[in-house]
This record gives structure tokens, sequence and C-alpha cells, in this order.
């Protein structure tokens, strides 16, 4: 299987990777910014959030580049009533 960087719908591409950047930030504060003076629960809490951030942002990075329609991802239309639709 080989991988495919899209360059298509630019923007959006890089709008996407610099909101995975700031949750990889986030995450990674989270993981390693408490010290020994945060109680072990709020330790413990900041450290599954962390990686849960984390995910997050490979997640979003890897789909902005890898994937070749981006419309029903990040820039999903809101669905509309099936009496506000137009006729077919």
């Amino acid at each position: 299987m080989r991988l495919r960087l899209h360059t298509n719908q630019l923007a959006i591409r890089i709008l996407g990777t610099l909101t995975g950047l700031g949750f990889l930030a986030i995450g990674a504060y989270a993981v390693f910014g408490a010290d020994d003076s945060v109680a072990v629960a709020s330790r413990e809490r900041a450290l599954w959030f962390g990686i849960t951030a984390l995910i997050g942002g490979v997640w979003a990075v890897g789909v902005s580049w890898l994937d070749p329609e981006l419309s029903g991802v990040w820039c999903r239309p809101p669905r509309q009533p099936r009496d506000l639709r137009p006729p077919r």
C-alpha cells in the first residue's frame, strides 16, 4: 500500500495541520508539564488527557495530508431537515 500526500485544498490542509500541531503541543505539555507539587489524581488525569490530545494531533496532521477529499472531515456541511431539501 502506497501513501500519497495530496495537495489540493491547500488552505484547509494547512489549517488542519496547524490544528493538529496545537493538539500535539497541548498534549505534550499535559504529559510532561506536571511536577510533584500537583496531586497524584490530577497528574494522572493530565497524563491521559495529554495522551488523548497527542493521538488527536497525530490524527489531524495525518488526515489533513493523506485524505484525498476533506469536505467530509473538516468542513462538513450541516444536515438539512427532509422538508427543506431541494427536490430531485
